[in-house]
């Protein structure tokens, strides 16, 4: 038997750190591409998923909220992403 663990995510974006590369961009939406990501992952029936990832700034991955001491204002998880957090925490629950 083979174990499938899905990995979900709240979109990606690392422009920011590597400007040629907005083609692998995957857009949040609002917390829509999360919440799609979650879906597929629970309509398979898998037992186990994991979240890619918790706090990559850097890729624009981020779902924990935080607030930076010395990066620009524009850099922080705005409040319309932490709808990511607390799917995470309602999908859990499943």
């Amino acid at each position: 038997h083979l174990l499938f663990i899905p990995s979900v995510g709240p979109g990606y974006d690392d422009t920011r750190i590597r400007p040629w590369n907005k083609r692998t961009t995957k857009e949040r939406a609002g917390g829509r591409y999360y919440e799609d990501m979650w879906m597929a992952a629970l309509g398979a029936s898998a037992s186990i998923v994991s979240i890619t990832s918790y706090n990559e700034w850097g890729e624009g991955t981020q779902i924990e909220p935080a607030v930076p001491k010395s990066v620009p204002e524009d850099a922080r998880l705005p409040s319309k992403e932490r709808r990511d957090l607390e799917l995470s925490d309602e999908y859990l629950s499943y």
